[in-house]
């Protein structure tokens, strides 16, 4: 299969297992456990699938780099220092979030208790993480454009 092909299905396929993962909320408080079932296996076969091609496309490019000789090696990245969650900020978040959407589901959706309870949760849950990982973001992006305007003076 072409390169092209490879790269669109696996789009295609990210695509779906990211409706399959929000239809899954949807067909627990609609009580549709069956639909559940289906769209987990949806979930983790299109999760499977990218998984594959990426480390194979992984293989092929580490493999190609090896033949080459050492100066014509694309260099090495240096990885960033990863993002740290502290907890505190995120429980926080996350509290927040929740009165929020459940506040809003109550008065304005009117939506029951127990529904209101399991939309609030993952609600919370993927606002929350938007939330501190674009904080973290910004702060990062930020301390870059210092340090790199701070590297230029120096010169």
């Amino acid at each position: 299969m072409s390169r092209g092909a490879t790269i669109l299905i696996a789009t295609i396929a990210t695509t779906v297992a990211v409706v399959a993962l929000l239809l899954i909320p949807v067909s627990i408080v609609v009580g549709h456990p069956f639909n559940v079932i289906g769209e987990v296996i949806v979930l983790v076969a299109c999760v499977a699938y990218v998984a594959r091609v990426m480390r194979a496309d992984r293989r092929r490019r580490r493999e190609a780099e090896a033949v080459l000789p050492p100066e014509h090696r694309p260099a090495r990245r240096v990885p960033r220092r990863p993002i740290t969650f502290q907890f505190r900020e995120t429980l926080a978040a996350f509290i927040i979030w929740f009165a929020l959407v459940a506040v809003f589901n109550a008065l304005v959706v009117g939506i029951g208790p127990l529904a209101n309870v399991g939309i609030a949760v993952f609600a919370a849950f993927m606002l929350a993480t938007l939330t501190v990982t674009g904080r973290h973001m910004m702060f990062r992006l930020t301390a870059e454009e210092e340090a790199a305007t701070a590297a230029d003076g120096d010169k």
